[in-house]
This record gives structure tokens, sequence and C-alpha cells, in this order.
């Protein structure tokens, strides 16, 4: 009887595993996928939040954005090959070209142009320059991911 409970938690901690090595490789793809094609975050339950869990883990870099640092992001974009900003757990976007910038009063930057996508139910497609997606400085989360 010991044999057997034994065997059957091993086996329940081995599909555990799988489970979660299976939702981890899944959540890989995300970023990777998004930053090639933004539509395809369209085809994944949970979008942003599998972003999100994918990009802590192949990142080379993140930071908080604000209005007393947007300077230094700006810098700091130039030395990767891609940015994706995430708002809260609404909105993401990924700049599309650094050099075509808009100056913003609100941000006290020139701010690029980007793509991505804003939570209102579905999710809804923008493209624009990034202080017209991610909204003005106040107090919402925006977390830079930047990769290589």
């Amino acid at each position: 009887m010991k044999k057997i409970i034994l065997l059957a938690a091993v086996l329940g901690f081995m599909a555990c595993n799988t489970d979660k090595k299976e939702e981890l490789e899944g959540a890989v793809e995300v970023a990777e996928n998004f930053i090639n094609n933004p539509e395809t975050l369209l085809e994944v339950v949970d979008p942003i939040k599998s972003f999100v869990s994918d990009a802590m883990e192949s990142a080379d870099k993140t930071m908080q954005l604000g209005k007393e640092n947007v300077d230094e992001f700006l810098a700091q974009a130039k030395e990767y090959k891609k940015c994706v900003i995430i708002t809260a757990d609404h909105t993401i976007v990924l700049i599309e070209d650094l050099a075509d910038c808009r100056q913003s009063g609100s941000w006290g930057a020139c701010m690029p142009k980007a793509k991505g996508y804003i939570k209102k139910g579905e999710l809804q497609f923008k493209e624009d320059y990034i202080n017209n997606i991610i909204g003005t400085p106040d107090g919402q989360e925006r977390t830079v991911y930047f990769f290589d």
C-alpha cells in the first residue's frame, strides 16, 4: 500500500513539473512572437500577463518608466534591438522607430512611434506615438523590457 501511495505521489509530482515546463516554454514564445509579429498576441490566453511572465525571464534588461527617467529610457532604447512597454495590466506596445518621434508636453520628450494593444474588454490594436498609447505620466506602473 505504501508503494502505491509513493508511486502516485511521484507520478503526480512529475506531471506538475511537466505542466509547468510546458507552460514556461509556451510563455517564452509569447515575447518572441510578439516582438516579431504583434498580431500573435491575439492568439494567447491572458496575453499581457503571459508576455510579462516570459519577458521577466527573457528580457536583457528592464526598467520602470516615468516622467523623471524618460530621457534615460530613450537613451537605453537606442542600445537594444527591441523595446516593449507594458502599462499596468492593460497596455502593451512595441517601439517601432526611435527616429520617428513626436514631442510630448506631458512626458517632456520626443516620444517614438510604436504599435501594440490596449485592453478594453478585448485587445484593441493601436499604432501611434507611445505617449498616445501608454497615456500621460501618472501613478500607473510602466515597465520597459529591452531585448537584443
